[in-house]
Parts: structure tokens; C-alpha cells; sequence
């Protein structure tokens, strides 16, 4: 190549031109980074060039191990000690500093212009707010200690500009919310006091790293709109790094691709969504599931499961397919009118003080018929996993009951006793939302799956280690890997596992709790994908609990909206998607960020929009003097929580 084209090359990478210059903010040059490990040096960045400009969004986008956090350490210069920047230039071109343009890179360890530049002219947001904030300091002491340290201001005065960032990130009570502590705040008003931390010296620059990933769907939208408010207001740049491509589609208006630490495709957002050229992001916008997905259309993964497929799971299923004896077409699990209370006490921790009560889950009734995926979807604390551990019996209920079919009769799981319980959870199995946490460290994979046959007393030592074999053949995992330990796989080689072990006792219902949220799309495509086979060619009966609707669209059969421990409403997924009934579902749709460039969200509406208050559902959804509430057949078994004189046509309009 020419030097010519090569800076062709460069320029259309970095998009940067004669006439842009001028607007460029930040620019990475050429950069390489790498880290010192046993045995060598591994290159985490490889060549990454790109611009952002003033006022503008730039959306860094990638799987786990692209390099997308090593970029942002580097512009930052916070890399742990055995990384390094081994070439390349990181140039800040600071509109305040008449010093600028300034080497980023080059600058010694130590130097004071890095903790000037940290927190107070490039700013950083974490992913997760509840890390991020100490638990021993009020939300105030941290917000304000930017202020103290680049701008000496102490007393009334940094409170005072404290508490006007608490209000500009959306705190109801921003004198209060000064002095809470981080686990007194939800979860989105922590991610909001980040967001202060991170705006309160007025930055040219917010690095924001995946800040919406462990965020509820509605929660995450208000903290997008509200990120794209106060650019607006602050006339900042931000670096957004996220896999979310709708994310993308709602934020960015440049986007730079990245793979295994090289960029594979860069331009405006408008050129990535509607004329994607590197079959890497094709690959990638195929992997993640959406609403207009056609009937039977499969999720692409980017990569092959090890040689697993339908068919190799076809060669080891017989001996895992459910023996099913009772009726198909009637319910394998019933539910009726679960209740569960926790009590909370005030007072000392010796006893005494006032005590009330929490209802989590309240009234909640359903069915789930053999072969069935039912979906129960609701934002974090609305009941998902306290039913799910309901129906485990992990958790007495307060009323209720769980009825499930064995051997063909309906069997009171509530009343069973400890042995009773003991064959029961054969029959019942759950896969975790950590694969990581889930798993014993210490154990080796082959110990992992032997665990159920040995705590059942199932089979001799030979015939567990065929099982084992066979059950990793149905997940898609290389036998050979059995004795290692779950630290040496990636996190869908570790949810794999999970699932194998899941498997290991030939369950007849499967409880899924958020079992693809802490994954990549590639590989979340890769278990989904999965999931819906062993569910096909086994016979499984599943429970799939999840806050993104996309992907419970993708594997359920119905779906179960669940809001404050109640179920708000349920039907089957296609008319629950296409003609929702209940304001909560509605609000729940209308937050879902779309890859879609004609699709995106309204950020003036959701900010006016509070999800789960009931006050706002009107006179039709909420209790009154003239009736309670009720659950309502709106026609074709579309089930709606509303008021028990309300007619169909109030609940269907």
C-alpha cells in the first residue's frame, strides 16, 4: 500500500479531513496496547485510530475482549500496572487549555496535568453504579469531591453546586439525596449519581462504559435521554462503549466496530445501520434478537458452538427426551393465587422495634403446559425470582398453591414433605443468571456434572461418566474439556455448563432466571439458540425469566407481565406484542431501544413517564370504591389485571 493510501486509509477510519479538524475534541492515532502476563505479552489493541468531535457522540462498540475498556484506560492513562502503550498517540484538544493539543500518551506517570485532566476534563461512568460508589460515603461527599479537588471549593458552596448536579441528573430530592448512602438508591439513582460524579467540573470528554448494561428496560431509557440532555446543555463529547446496538441506533453519531482489538468498520451511524459493509457487523446485527423476527427464523451466532448443533444434540437425545405421562394439552404447572410477605424490623439488632410487612408477590395465578415456554418479564423487584423460588420451594409461600403433574397426577408441591421435596427437585431444575457464580471454582467440570448423580444415588461411577460425556455433547462443549476448571472457559462455555448440569437429572420443568443477561449477543445468540432446541427435541417444559423483552419474544410461547408482584397481564407472544392492553406493558414496549434508525426512542415522552406507578395507569387498571381488582379474559386467553366493572372494550382501546 501507498503512503498515499494509506492515509486515505487512515482518513476514512478516523474520518478525519481538512475540514473537520477543527472539530475534532479527541483523536487516537495508530494505538497499540499490550500486557505483560506469564509467558509474554498479549496485544489487547492493535493499530485503533479514531476521532470525536465536540458536542458530539462517538459509540465504541464490540464483544467482551474487543478492547473497548483497554481504549478508554488508555485515554485516561489509568491501565493497570502490566498493561502499556507501546505506539501509537491519544491527542486531547482541550477548547480550555492553552497548552492544546496535548499528547495524552506521552505524558509521564505522575505528571499533574493527568490528575487535572482526570475527573476534570475527561470524565469517566462506570457500568456498574453500585461498585463505583462507596457504600461508607453519602452520594454527596462523592459527587462533590471533583469539586474539591480541581476547584478547591469546600462548605455551602460545593453543596450547594452538589445538590444543582443532583437535580439537573433527575434526584425528586436533591437535599436529601446528598446525604444518602448508595444502598438507600435504586438502582437508576445510582447510575444518575455516577452520571453527577461524572459531570460536575463541567468535562469536555464523559467516557461512558456500557452505563445502561444492569439496568431495567424503562430506567434505562430515562438515563439515555437523560445523557443526551445534559450533552446538550453542557456541550460535551462522549465516548459511549456498549455492545447494545440499539444503544447505538438511539445515541451515537459516529460508530467505530471493534473486534479482538482492531477496528473493523467506522463511519456515522447512518452508514453503519443502512449500509453495513464488514461481514463481522452484519454478523453482529444478525445475533441480536428483535420484534419482527419471522416464525421459526433462528438467531445467527458469529460462531460455531464447538460443532454443536441440532443435530449433535439429536445424536445424544433419546437419552435425555421426558418420559411425559399426563395430558399434553393440559397444564404440566398450575399456579393459584401465590402470595409471599417478608417482614422487615425496625429497631436494634437484638430485637424489639416495629415490624411490617413487604408483599412480594401478590395473587399471582398461571399455567404452563408440557412442551410450554412461559416468559415472565418485569423490571428488577417486581416478583420474578421470588416466584421462581416459589415454585422451587427455596422460599415458603405465604398462600397459594403450586401444583405440578407427576406421573401423570397433579401433586400439592406446597405440602410436600423433606423426602417428598427431594425427588421433586429432580424434577425441577433451574439455570442461574451468573455462569460464573454458579459454578464451584474448585470443582473441575467432570466433578461439576458428576455432583447430582452422586447427591441423587444415581448409577455407578462408569455409567455417570457416560452421562456426563453425553450431556456435554448436548450443550455443544468438547468432552476432552472435562477436567478443566470453569475459570479456563469463556462465559457462554460457562452458562453451557450450567445448563449441562441443569440437564444432568432429566428435569421435566426448567427454570431459566435471566440466563443470557451477563453475555455477549454473539453468545447469547449461541444459547438462546440452544435453549430452544433442548426444548424442542427433549420435551422440556420451561419458566424463562428475563427483563429484555426481545429475547423472551424469541424464546417463549407466552408471556406473564409482572409489576409490583402482581401479574399485570399475560397472552400469547404474538398478541401480547402486537396488541398490548396494560399501560405498564405499553410503557415496557415503548422503552425498548430498537437497532433501527426509524424506530427510535422518544426521550421527551419517557421522561414524563413513571412505568410502574399506578396512579398514572387510569380509572380502568387501578382499584376503586366501585370495584377491586381483578384479572380480566380480554378474548383468545389475553389476560389483563384491571378493574373488575371495567368492560372489554375500556381495556382493548
Amino acid at each position: 500500500m501507498s503512503s498515499n493510501e494509506s492515509k486515505s486509509r487512515q482518513a476514512q477510519i478516523t474520518g478525519e479531513d481538512n475540514s473537520t479538524k477543527s472539530e475534532i475534541l479527541l483523536s487516537v492515532e495508530d494505538l497499540f496496547v499490550s500486557f505483560s502476563v506469564q509467558g509474554g505479552r498479549v496485544e489487547a489493541v492493535k493499530g485503533v485510530s479514531f476521532n470525536i468531535k465536540k458536542g458530539k457522540t462517538l459509540a465504541l462498540v464490540g464483544e467482551s475482549g474487543s478492547g473497548k475498556s483497554v481504549i478508554a484506560q488508555s485515554i485516561l492513562r489509568i491501565l493497570p500496572a502490566n498493561g502499556s502503550i507501546d505506539s501509537g498517540r491519544v491527542m486531547f484538544f482541550d477548547p480550555e487549555d492553552k497548552n492544546s493539543p496535548i499528547e495524552i500518551s506521552s505524558i509521564e506517570n505522575g505528571d499533574s496535568y493527568l490528575s487535572h485532566m482526570r475527573g476534570g476534563r475527561i470524565s469517566m461512568v462506570f457500568q456498574e453504579p453500585m461498585t463505583a460508589l462507596s457504600p461508607l460515603h453519602t452520594i454527596g461527599n462523592q459527587v462533590e469531591e471533583a469539586l474539591r479537588l480541581h476547584h478547591g471549593k469546600t462548605g455551602a458552596e460545593a453543596r450547594s453546586e452538589t445538590e444543582e448536579i443532583l437535580r439537573l441528573v433527575g434526584f425528586p430530592d436533591p437535599h436529601r439525596g446528598y446525604d444518602m448512602y448508595s444502598f438507600e438508591l435504586s438502582g437508576g439513582l445510582r447510575q444518575r449519581a455516577v452520571i453527577a460524579m461524572a459531570l460536575i467540573c463541567n468535562p469536555a470528554l464523559v467516557i461512558a462504559d456500557e452505563p445502561t448494561t444492569a439496568l431495567d428496560v424503562t430506567v434505562q431509557a430515562q438515563i439515555l435521554g437523560l445523557m443526551k440532555q445534559l450533552q446538550n446543555k453542557f456541550h460535551m463529547a462522549i465516548l459511549l462503549i456498549t455492545h447494545d446496538l440499539g444503544v447505538v441506533a438511539n445515541m451515537a453519531d459516529e460508530v467505530v466496530v471493534a473486534y479482538h482489538g482492531r477496528v473493523m468498520e467506522a463511519g456515522s451511524v447512518e452508514d453503519i445501520f443502512r449500509n453495513p459493509q464488514h461481514v463481522y457487523l452484519k454478523a453482529l446485527m444478525s445475533a441480536v434478537p428483535h420484534f419482527d423476527m419471522k416464525p421459526g427464523e433462528r438467531l445467527v451466532s458469529l460462531r460455531d458452538m464447538d460443532g454443536a448443533g441440532t443435530q449433535a444434540i439429536r445424536q445424544v437425545s433419546d437419552r435425555f427426551k421426558i418420559d411425559y405421562q399426563g395430558d399434553k394439552d393440559e397444564a404440566h404447572l398450575t399456579v393459584r393465587n401465590l402470595r409471599k410477605e417478608f417482614t422487615i424490623r425496625k429497631g436494634s439488632w437484638f430485637g424489639g422495634g416495629e415490624s411490617s410487612k413487604v408483599v412480594a408477590v401478590d395473587d399471582v395465578s398461571f399455567d404452563i403446559k408440557h412442551g410450554e415456554c412461559l416468559g415472565l418479564v418485569g423490571e428488577s423487584g417486581s416478583g420474578k425470582t421470588t416466584v421462581a423460588k416459589l415454585i422451587m420451594r427455596a422460599l415458603e409461600t405465604t398462600s397459594g398453591e403450586v401444583n405440578m403433574k407427576m406421573a401423570g397426577d397433579p401433586v400439592n408441591i406446597l405440602a410436600m414433605n423433606e423426602k417428598e421435596l427431594f425427588a421433586y427437585r429432580r424434577k425441577v431444575q433451574m439455570i442461574f443468571q451468573d455462569p460464573f457464580g454458579s459454578l464451584n471454582p474448585r470443582m473441575t467440570v467432570q466433578n461439576i456434572l458428576r455432583e447430582p448423580y452422586v447427591i441423587h444415588e444415581i448409577g455407578a461411577p462408569k455409567e455417570q461418566t457416560e452421562e456426563i460425556i453425553d450431556l456435554m455433547n448436548l450443550v455443544g462443549l468438547d468432552p476432552r474439556f472435562l477436567n478443566r476448571y470453569p475459570h479456563s472457559f469463556s462465559g457462554g462455555q460457562r452458562q453451557r455448563i450450567g445448563i449441562a448440569r441443569a440437564l444432568a437429572l432429566h428435569p421435566e420443568l426448567m427454570i431459566c432466571d435471566e440466563p443470557v443477561s451477563a453475555l455477549d449477543v454473539s453468545v447469547q445468540a449461541q444459547v438462546l439458540n440452544l435453549l430452544n432446541d433442548l426444548r424442542s427435541e427433549l420435551g422440556l417444559t420451561s419458566l424463562f425469566i428475563s427483563h429484555n423483552l426481545a429475547v423472551v419474544n424469541y424464546v417463549a410461547d407466552r408471556i406473564a407481565v409482572m409489576c409490583h408482584g402482581q401479574l399485570v397481564e399475560l397472552a400469547h407472544r404474538e398478541e401480547l406484542f402486537n396488541n398490548p392492553s396494560h399501560p405498564y406493558t405499553k410503557t415496557l414496549l415503548a422503552s425498548v431501544p430498537y437497532p433501527d434508525l426509524d424506530r427510535l426512542l422518544d426521550f421527551e415522552h419517557m421522561e414524563k413517564t413513571n412505568a410502574d406507578d399506578s396512579t398514572g395507569w387510569g380509572g380502568a387498571f387501578t382499584a376503586s370504591d366501585a370495584g377491586a381488582l381483578a384479572t380480566i379474559d380480554i378474548g383468545n386467553g389475553h389476560l389483563v389485571l384491571a378493574n373488575q366493572n371495567s368492560n372489554i372494550r375500556e381495556l382493548t382501546t
